[in-house]
């Protein structure tokens, strides 16, 4: 899938993850949630690392469990570079966007907003509700998936499950 850039933002393009990409996927993820001052202070790296790389590594795997059976991870690639990670679930009822991240030098500058955006034509061209849940201590994404047009529409304790209509 590539997209068009939004001027003057600099060329963006996804593609899906390979088994390649499962270390950068994890690092992204990792470095982004540092920059954010999001990680407890027990945190154990290693144990991230290894848990999540596991997981990543079903996602893009050729033969995925059935609960990843509607789910696509992707790099996002700026200008050629890896840059972040995005994954969709397409459920035959809704849309839901499961995790971007970006690394911390290309945040800030609407690509995210971007590819947001995209996801949301994605959702409405087929005819079902966009979904994505925020961690409730990440009070700037939640701020712009609801400037973005997302609403609350449940809770459990980490997360707000906002929806898109």
């Amino acid at each position: 899938m590539s997209l068009d850039p939004v001027t003057p933002q600099p060329s963006v393009h996804l593609r899906e993850a390979t088994a390649h990409d499962v270390g950068f996927l994890t690092d992204v993820v990792l470095v982004a949630t540092i920059a954010q001052g999001r990680v407890p202070e027990d945190f154990d790296e290693h144990e991230f690392r290894s848990g999540f790389a596991a997981w990543t590594a079903e996602q893009v795997g050729a033969v995925r469990p059935a609960d990843l059976e509607h789910s696509t991870t992707y790099v996002i690639e700026i200008e050629g570079e890896r840059a972040g990670r995005l994954r969709v679930v397409r459920a035959p009822d809704h849309r839901e966007l499961a995790g971007i991240q970006l690394l911390p030098a290309h945040q800030q500058h609407g690509i995210g907003t971007h590819l947001i955006e995209q996801f949301l034509v994605e959702a409405r061209a087929a005819g079902v509700p966009a979904r994505i849940s925020v961690e409730k201590d990440n009070p700037r994404a939640r701020a712009l998936y609801e400037r973005l047009g997302f609403a609350k529409v449940g809770e459990t304790e980490a997360e707000v499950q906002l929806e898109a209509r």
